[in-house]
């Protein structure tokens, strides 16, 4: 049995991220491995994502687009930013690691 006693006698750093050391202790293999994929479903929506960007690209140039309907203005500049947020999240990721954060945001 853990006494609270003993958990608190461990020295804890305010701010410090610990990750769960039992995360994976009820989880089949089956499931462990289904989490491995996320990379590779990471870099398919990716390819996926820079195939789209081109195909826009290429048509609002081919077409010579001068205006944009707000909806498809409003799509493009969430897509711009939720990638934005992932390459500077990546760029950062040394940064991340070095001090010791959770780079697992869920």
């Amino acid at each position: 049995m853990i006494k609270l006693k003993n958990i608190l006698s461990e020295k804890v750093q305010i701010g410090k991220v610990y990750s769960n050391p039992y995360a994976t202790a009820f989880k089949s293999e089956a499931q462990i491995k289904e989490d491995d994929h996320e990379v590779g479903m990471g870099l398919s929506s990716l390819k996926s994502s820079v195939r789209s960007a081109k195909v826009i690209y290429d048509n609002v140039k081919k077409r010579n687009i001068e205006e944009l309907d707000g909806w498809v203005q409003e799509k493009l500049t969430l897509a711009a930013d939720y990638l934005k947020n992932v390459a500077d999240y990546m760029e950062d990721l040394d940064e991340y690691e070095k001090d010791g954060t959770d780079t697992n945001k869920s």
